[in-house]
């Protein structure tokens, strides 16, 4: 187990790496059981690899043991840690990679997508995304649809897990920048001055985002194995 510092206020860490390198020997036996219950063998073995490296590396840091982790769920699913209310995490998983942000003392979310041809774009958006960010993905030329859906999927993705919202806020409510040449910035609602929403650097073929409450973080990208 690496150890690692407690992120500063202004930082958040970004873990990123092969999602098959999970320790699964550290899922409790609630864990092992939610894992039994999926069917899929692909999306079992994804499950308890992720869990394991979420184990394994939120016990890297000071006064966190990976074994003795207690994990609790918002209203709307959200996971966070029990009896310590100051590590703040999230994670995602796609393909054959594994990414989880960790912060100190404020809200988080994160989404990786890997890049895949076989993507319904159009249908997709249509059922996703909100009219304004539909006019500007269908105005760009074909070749560039696919990456700027990955672009506005992550980053919507990232701040719905960060807000802790899930399925009780529609995807479709919100806007946010999908352009290349743009920043990533939550354009709407009401609230967009409280979160912040960044670009994550991903090998390629894949696609990720960042979304935390407050002003914009310094990035540390941690070498975790």
């Amino acid at each position: 187990m690496i150890p690692f510092p407690w992120p500063e206020d202004n930082e958040v860490h970004i873990h990123c790496l092969p999602l098959a390198a999970g320790a699964s020997h550290y899922l409790s036996s609630d864990e092992v059981l939610r894992a039994d219950r999926l069917l899929d063998p692909n999306k079992r073995n994804s499950f308890m690899a992720g869990r394991g490296l979420l184990r394994e590396i939120l016990g890297g840091y000071p006064g966190v043991q990976p074994d003795e982790l207690h994990f609790a769920v918002g209203e709307h699913g959200k996971p966070h840690l029990s009896g310590n209310g100051r590590l703040h995490f999230n994670l995602s998983h796609s393909g054959a990679l594994f990414i989880l942000a960790v912060v100190s003392d404020r809200e988080v979310g994160i989404d990786i997508e890997q890049l895949r041809d076989d993507t319904p774009v159009p249908d997709m958006a249509r059922l996703a995304f909100s009219p304004r960010e539909q006019k500007e993905l269908f105005a760009l030329p074909d070749h560039l649809q696919r990456r700027a859906f990955y672009r506005c999927w992550t980053r919507k993705e990232a701040y719905l897990k960060a807000c802790g919202m899930g399925f009780a806020l529609r995807s479709n409510s919100f806007d946010v920048s999908l352009h290349q040449e743009t920043p990533a910035v939550l354009i709407s609602p009401d609230n967009l001055t409280k979160w912040t929403l960044m670009d994550v650097t991903v090998p390629e073929g894949y696609c990720a985002a960042l979304a935390v409450k407050g002003s914009a973080p310094i990035i540390r990208y941690i070498q975790s194995a």
